[in-house]
């Protein structure tokens, strides 16, 4: 059984327990009640037996002088001797009347009833005392069919023996009725003579209702003893004990069975028990109530502790009443000092958790609360809530150059004059360089032109310290909540985005823009799926090819990436490569493209066309030396020449790095081309250090050549430059028949654009080069001029 209460516990055990002593006692005052008077009944027994023993002997000591007195008569032994049967059976019938015996006989010299009964009885008695060699007085106990009688034999000796006088008295219920009546307690007598078999057996009236195998147990058992036990009797449990009788000397035993009933013995005793009962109910109830209330008083602190500790789980207070000053009070006592150490360092905890350690300032989970619970209390119905965020411009450089203390001294300083502006207002550092403040109620209306002041207000010379002033800039991110329900980091977060939208855009403040951030979102979603694309292989390589002015053919072909997008159908290269240049993801798709590119380029040659190869490659790969060795290593397998496209940008970023990669790369045997030249704030010095065989010109300036006469100087002077360097020159973007005859005369090495071939994918790259119809064929195929549509 399994209690889930202490207290029920704790009762019903000390309950169980005592109840278990109490039953342990009264066993043990039954056991002694029937102890003492089964020792009472047994005296009893015992006394009435050697009362009933003495009144059969003194009838058989009767008995058996007249006997003696009959068999000593001369003329009986006599008419005895000559077998005078009329003479003997006259002096035995007197006597025997005198006598009263129920029974008699007299047994002739030759062994067999002379005189008297003739019955059962004397038969047997004569068998037996004809085989006897006893030649003195006889008595004792003589059964037939387990009917008892007490015999008295005295013989007739003249001087041998002549025969026997017998006298019998029966020993039937109604002698043992009578002895019965003699006895001070209401017993029960019986004789019972044992078998050859050994079984005990008596008259049935003397038996009925015992068990005889039992009975003959017990007979043996309190024959070796000399003590009362209890047996089960015909009208239920009795105190006997059998007491041995003498037997007529043919070796038969009798015994005399006195009982008593128990519950007779156990009346006497019956007060004394009832009391007994009584005095064991009244302890018991007044244990079970000592328990329960023992119980009470031991788990009721027990409790008490529990709520207090699950209030302490909750963060609430959480104290036991100290009411004694046992064991307990001092666990109490204990466990106060307990929850009042947990209680400081959880409010220092929070403390921590909720400030900024360095100014003091509430943080972001602060400032997250405070939303939360104006949430709880509900937006205002007229106005809404304004976040705005604060960002300090150059706090990266101000913090570098006056130190991390000065920094967070500005902030503070900026938080008093906000609090100065607006009393009620919650103000919180959300990021090293931002502070954050929330306005409500404050209408939406009203929200940007409080920004704008607050930007006006900051955006001053401010004193610091006692001794410096600091010229302070900063740009303000804003969101407002009017009767949405966006989570607390959700809206900061919109405020940060919103701030960020400043600063990109150059302004001083910026509410949020949905657009831009749900661009933000799709560009998150581009990316993971850019993983899975790469990793399912999904990108393709298109070749468009490059018309060589001065072989008059197609030589070469630049390598582009396109991503065939199951949802969003092709994706702009230009959105996912800068996706996969930021997120690091480029070296993956540089290597599928290379690896694409080496196949791709010995199919060709297989197939009859040596073209080179340009593939772009990414200035942040030129920083990652294990990524350029393994490109070196794939390259090394080409089956024809490649070029890699690096923008002058990427060198610029890092001229030692890019320069030593790309005269790596040079020494290796590749071929490096500048891509996009003139789109960058290129610098002659970096151009003329990076050892580049080739030099694209951007398609904006070849796509103006043929209207705008600047465009047109400064191909040429490009063009002349890369010349001067030892490089050859492609032209990017051409599409006009017109553009592309200029660059021939301008002495292009090599043209590329939609004029001679849009992008193609390897399976209509190989068509693309059967079908190519050369120099004029490639001109008459272009339009001859298409107008340009100028930037408003």
């Amino acid at each position: 059984m399994v209690f889930k209460r202490l207290s029920t516990k704790l009762s019903v055990m000390y309950g169980g327990l005592f109840a278990i002593a109490l039953l342990l006692i009264a066993l043990a005052c039954y056991v002694a009640v029937v102890s003492y008077a089964r020792i009472t009944v047994q005296n009893e027994l015992q006394s009435a037996a050697s009362v009933f023993k003495r009144i059969w002997t003194d009838r058989t000591d009767a008995q058996a002088t007249n006997a003696l007195l009959l068999s000593s008569d001369f003329g009986f032994k006599q008419a005895l001797a000559t077998h005078d049967t009329a003479t003997v059976e006259s002096a035995f019938d007197n006597l025997q009347a005198r006598l009263k015996a129920d029974t008699g006989l007299v047994i002739g010299p030759d062994g067999q009833p002379m005189a008297g009964s003739h019955d059962a009885l004397a038969q047997k008695v004569a068998d037996a005392l004809q085989n006897s060699d006893a030649y003195t007085p006889q008595s004792g106990i003589f059964a037939v069919n387990n009917l008892p009688f007490q015999v008295v034999a005295a013989p007739v000796m003249a001087p041998d023996r002549l025969g026997w006088v017998v006298f019998a008295s029966r020993l039937d219920q109604a002698e043992m009725d009578r002895l019965q009546a003699l006895s001070s307690i209401p017993l029960t007598a019986s004789i019972l003579t044992q078998t050859r078999g050994g079984l005990w057996l008596g008259s049935s009236p003397q038996t009925h209702g015992y068990e005889r195998n039992s009975l003959s147990f017990f007979i043996d058992q309190s024959l070796k003893s000399h003590e009362a036990s209890i047996i089960s009797g015909p009208s239920g449990a009795v105190i006997a004990v059998a007491t041995p009788l003498p037997s007529l000397g043919i070796g038969a035993k009798s015994v005399l069975l006195l009982s008593y009933p128990l519950k007779a013995a156990l009346s006497a005793y019956a007060p004394l028990l009832t009391g007994l009962l009584l005095i064991g109910i009244l302890g018991f109830g007044f244990v079970v109530l000592a328990s329960f209330y023992l119980a009470r008083s031991l788990t009721r602190p027990i409790l008490a502790l529990k709520d207090a500790a699950l209030a302490l789980r909750e963060g609430r207070s959480g104290h036991v009443e100290v009411v004694a000053h046992d064991e307990m009070s001092d666990l109490a006592v204990a466990f106060n000092d307990m929850a009042i150490s947990i209680e400081d360092r959880e409010r220092d905890i929070t403390r921590l958790a909720k400030n900024d350690a360095a100014t003091g300032l509430p943080n972001r989970s602060a400032f997250e609360d405070h939303l939360a619970a104006l949430h709880e209390g509900g937006v205002p119905e007229h106005g809404g809530v304004a976040i705005v965020a604060i960002g300090v411009d150059r706090y990266t450089h101000i913090r570098a150059v006056w130190g991390v203390n000065y920094a967070h001294t500005l902030l503070a300083r900026l938080q008093d004059i906000l609090v100065g502006i607006f009393a009620n207002a919650y103000i919180a550092r959300l990021s090293g360089d931002t502070l954050g403040l929330c306005l409500s109620p404050c209408d939406a209306a009203q929200a940007l032109p409080l920004a704008r002041a607050i930007a006006a207000r900051l955006d001053k010379r401010i004193k610091v310290t006692e001794d410096q002033s600091l010229d302070v800039a900063v740009s303000i991110g804003l969101y407002h909540i009017s009767n949405s329900r966006q989570a607390p980091d959700e809206s900061i977060e919109r405020a940060m985005i919103a701030l960020d939208q400043a600063r990109a855009a150059k302004v001083k403040v910026a509410s949020f823009d949905p657009r831009v951030y749900s661009e933000l979102a799709d560009t998150l979603l581009l990316t993971d799926q850019l993983y899975a694309a790469l990793q399912n292989r999904e990108m393709q390589v298109y070749y468009q090819p490059k018309f060589s002015y001065r072989e008059g053919r197609i030589t070469s072909a630049e390598a582009l990436v396109r991503w065939n997008h199951t949802e969003r159908g092709f994706v702009s290269p230009q959105r996912f490569v800068a996706i996969a240049e930021e997120t690091g993801a480029i070296r993956d798709l540089t290597l599928q493209v290379l690896q694409t590119c080496l196949d791709d380029q010995r199919r060709l040659k297989d197939a009859g066309f040596d073209l080179d190869i340009s593939i772009n490659y990414s200035g942040r790969l030129l920083s990652d030396e294990a990524f350029n060795a393994q490109t070196l290593r794939l390259c090394s397998q080409a089956a024809g020449r490649i070029c890699l496209e690096i923008t002058e940008t990427a060198v610029i970023e890092d001229p030692k790095i890019g320069l030593a990669a790309i005269n790596t790369f040079v020494d290796s045997g590749l071929e490096i081309s500048i891509d996009d030249f003139g789109t960058g704030l290129s610098s002659l010095a970096y151009l003329k250090q990076i050892p580049a065989h080739e030099l694209k010109i951007d398609r904006s300036f070849i796509m103006e050549i043929e209207s705008g006469k600047r465009d047109a100087l400064l191909v040429r002077s490009s063009i002349d430059l890369a010349h001067g360097l030892g490089m050859k020159v492609t032209a990017e973007g051409v599409e006009t028949a017109a553009a592309f005859t200029l660059l021939q005369a301008m002495g292009c090495d090599l043209a590329q654009g939609y004029g001679i071939a849009r992008p193609m994918p390897y399976d209509g790259l190989v068509p693309f080069l059967n079908d190519f119809s050369g120099m004029a064929g490639t001109k008459a195929d272009m339009p001859q001029f298409r107008p340009r549509r100028r930037k408003a």
